[in-house]
C-alpha cells in the first residue's frame, strides 16, 4: 500500500506541473502566439537527406535540426503552443528529477525546480529565442540526471567516455555540462576517482574542440559557441546567466538541504506559487503589444487577407516601419491605397511605401516591387533574401511566382521540388506545379495574370537608392498599370505636394476610373481652397461626401487654430484618416 504521504507529494508535484504547463501553453497560444508565427517563418524544414546532411557536419547541428522539426509545427497556433509547453514542461520535470537524485526535499526540489523552467519561459517570450535552446537546456539536464545515476552506479567512467559524443549532438552545450559535472564530482562525490574524471573531461574538452576543426571543418568560434544565440538584450542576458548559474549553484545548495533539513511543505509550496507569479508578471513585462501587431499585420498580409489586415491595423494603428509598410500593401493588393491611406497611421510618411535596399529589409523589401508589376526586382530581393537569411516559406514562394511569371519553369520547378518537401507547404507545391506543368494555367490563376499585365512593356534600370523613381518609369513603359499609379500618387500625397497630385487627375478617365479617389479629392479640395479655382478633372467630379466634409473640415479648424496643440487633438478625433488632416498636422 503506497503511504499516504508520497500520495500527498505526488498530487502536489503534478499539480504545480499541470499548472505550469496549462500557464505555458495559455500564454503561447494567446499572447505570445506572434512569437510563433516569427520563427515559423525563419526557416523551412525540409524532409530529404542533404538537408539533413548540412546539419550533421557540426557539433550541435542534430540540435538544431531537431529544434526546427518541432518548429515547422508552429504554423499551427494551438499545436505550436502545445510543443513549446510541452518540452518547457518537461525542462520542469527533469529539474525535480535532477533535485530528487540530489537528496533535495521533495517540496524544495518543486520550488528549485522552476528557476530553469522559468527562466526558458521568459527567455522564449524573446522571439529570437529558438526552440534549440529549450532542446539543449533539456539534454544537459537529462546527461546529468543520467552522469549521477552511473556515478551512482559505480559506472561513472561512461560520463567522460561519452562526453565527445554529447559534445558532438548539443554543440555548445556540453561546456554548460562540463562545468556542472565538475562541480556535481567535487563537491557531491568523495574519493580520488571524482579528480580524474574531472580532469579527463577538461582535457576531452580542449580534445574536441582541436580535433574537431580539423573533423568537421569549422572555424573555431563555431565550435565553441553554436548553437547558442547571442542576442543583445539586456533581460534576455540576465536570465540566461541566471540559468547557467543554475547548473553550478545547484550542487553547493543541495548540501546546505542537507546539512540543515529544510522542511516545511507549505513554506516551498507558497515559495513556488511566489515564483509561478514572478514568472507571469515578467511575461506581463516582456509581452510588446507592438510586435505583436507587426507581426499579425504581417500575417494577414502574408496569408492575404487584405481586410483583416485594414481592418486590424485601423482599429491597432502600428507606430512601426514595417507595419504601416505592411498596411500600405494591404491597401494596394486591395484597390484601396488612395480611399484610405490615412485610415491608419502615416508618420513615417514616403518610407513606409518603399523600403530601402539593406539587410534590414531583405525580408520585406520584395513585397512592393511585386504589389506594383516589378516582377524582376521582386525576384531580386526574394533571391537575395534567400541568400542572407537562408530558404524561408516567404521567399521560396516568391521565387515561384517570379518565375513562372517571367516563364523561368525550370527554375520554378527547382523552388517547388524544395517546397514539396515540406510538410505545411507541399498543398501550396502541388497546385503550383500544375502551371510549371502546363503553363496555359497561369492566366487562369488571378494574382499571376495580373502580375503579368502589370509587368514593364520594356526595359529600364532599375534606380536602387532612389526606388521611387522607377514608379515613373514603370507607368512610361506599362500605362495602364493601376497598382503603379496609385503607389505613385500616394507617394505625391504623403510628400504633401499637392500641385504633383491634382496634375495627374485629367488621367484618370482615361485609365479606366469612374470617380476620383477619395484622399485625391481631398488634395482637390485643399488646391480649389488656396487657388479658388478647380484643376483640370479630365471628366470626373469632387463627390457631395467630400466637398461636405471639407466644409466641416473647414470649419472646425477656424474655431480651433487659436490652440493648435488642442486643434491637433480635437480634429484628429473627427478628421483623422483625411488627407487635409494629415497635411495639416503631421
Amino acid at each position: 500500500m503506497i503511504p499516504k504521504d508520497k500520495i500527498s507529494e505526488s498530487i502536489h508535484r503534478y499539480s504545480f506541473m499541470l499548472l505550469f504547463f496549462v500557464l505555458t501553453f495559455g500564454y503561447f497560444l494567446r499572447f505570445g502566439n506572434y512569437i510563433l508565427f516569427f520563427q515559423e517563418n525563419q526557416s523551412l524544414f525540409l524532409s530529404s537527406g542533404q538537408y539533413l546532411h548540412d546539419f550533421l557536419i557540426k557539433p550541435g547541428g542534430l540540435l538544431v535540426y531537431s529544434g526546427k522539426f518541432l518548429t515547422q509545427f508552429y504554423h499551427q497556433e494551438f499545436t505550436g503552443a502545445l510543443i513549446l509547453a510541452t518540452i518547457i514542461t518537461s525542462v520542469y520535470y527533469l529539474s525535480i528529477q535532477l533535485l530528487s537524485f540530489l537528496k533535495f526535499e521533495q517540496s524544495y526540489a518543486r520550488l528549485f525546480a522552476l528557476i530553469p523552467a522559468c527562466s526558458l519561459v521568459l527567455m522564449q517570450s524573446h522571439y529570437y529565442h529558438f526552440m534549440e535552446m529549450n532542446l539543449g537546456v533539456f539534454s544537459v539536464l537529462l546527461y546529468l540526471i543520467a552522469a549521477i545515476y552511473l556515478q551512482k552506479k559505480k559506472v561513472g567512467f561512461f560520463v567522460p567516455v561519452l562526453f565527445p559524443a554529447f559534445y558532438y549532438l548539443a554543440g555548445a552545450f556540453a561546456w554548460i555540462f562540463a562545468v556542472a559535472y565538475i562541480t556535481y564530482l567535487l563537491i557531491c562525490t568523495s574519493g580520488k576517482q571524482k579528480y580524474m574524471y574531472s580532469l579527463i573531461v577538461v582535457f576531452l574538452s580542449f580534445l574536441v574542440i582541436f580535433t574537431s576543426g580539423k573533423l568537421f571543418l569549422q572555424p573555431k568560434n563555431l565550435l565553441i559557441s553554436y548553437p547558442h544565440h547571442f542576442i543583445n538584450d539586456t533581460k534576455y542576458r540576465i536570465i540566461s546567466y541566471v540559468l547557467s548559474g543554475y547548473f553550478i549553484l545547484v550542487f553547493p545548495l543541495s548540501k546546505l538541504t542537507l546539512n540543515n533539513k529544510l522542511a516545511g511543505t507549505w513554506t516551498a509550496t507558497a515559495g513556488s506559487l511566489i515564483f509561478l507569479l514572478l514568472a507571469a508578471f515578467g511575461l506581463y513585462k516582456n509581452y510588446d503589444p507592438q510586435t505583436d501587431r507587426v507581426l499579425q499585420t504581417e500575417k494577414y498580409v502574408y496569408k492575404q487577407k487584405w481586410d483583416d489586415a485594414i481592418r486590424f491595423s485601423e482599429k491597432y494603428p502600428s507606430g512601426n516601419l514595417i507595419g504601416q509598410y505592411y498596411f500600405n500593401i494591404a491597401l494596394s493588393e486591395s484597390g484601396q491605397l488612395c480611399d484610405n491611406l490615412f485610415a491608419g497611421r502615416q508618420n513615417f510618411g514616403v518610407n513606409s511605401l518603399i523600403l530601402p535596399w539593406g539587410n534590414e529589409h531583405l525580408s520585406f523589401g520584395a513585397d512592393f516591387y511585386y504589389a506594383i508589376g516589378l516582377v524582376n526586382e521582386a525576384h531580386r530581393w526574394a533571391y537575395e533574401d534567400m541568400v542572407v537569411n537562408g530558404q524561408k516559406p516567404a521567399n521560396m514562394k516568391l521565387l515561384v511566382k517570379t518565375n513562372l511569371i517571367n516563364g523561368n519553369i525550370r527554375m520554378a520547378e527547382k523552388y517547388i521540388n524544395i517546397l514539396k518537401n515540406t510538410h505545411y507547404y507541399k498543398d501550396w507545391a502541388l497546385e503550383y506545379e500544375k502551371m510549371a506543368t502546363d503553363t496555359t494555367l497561369i492566366n487562369s490563376n488571378t494574382e499571376l495574370k495580373r502580375q503579368k499585365q502589370n509587368m514593364s512593356k520594356g526595359d529600364f534600370f532599375i534606380q536602387v537608392s532612389s526606388p521611387q523613381n522607377n514608379i515613373p518609369l514603370l507607368l512610361e513603359a506599362n500605362p495602364a498599370n493601376k497598382r503603379a499609379f496609385e503607389y505613385k500618387m500616394a507617394w505625391l500625397l504623403l510628400s504633401k505636394d499637392i500641385e504633383g497630385t491634382v496634375s495627374q487627375i485629367k488621367s484618370l478617365k482615361t485609365m479606366g476610373y469612374t470617380r476620383i479617389p477619395r484622399h485625391i479629392e481631398e488634395a482637390v479640395m485643399i488646391y480649389y481652397n488656396a487657388k479658388g479655382a478647380f484643376p483640370d478633372l479630365g471628366g470626373l467630379s469632387v463627390s457631395n461626401e467630400t466637398l461636405s466634409r471639407f466644409d466641416q473640415y473647414v470649419a472646425a479648424f477656424k474655431a480651433n487654430r487659436q490652440n493648435m496643440a488642442l486643434a491637433k487633438e480635437r480634429m484628429g478625433a473627427l478628421f483623422g484618416n483625411t488627407f487635409m488632416y494629415f497635411y495639416h498636422f503631421n
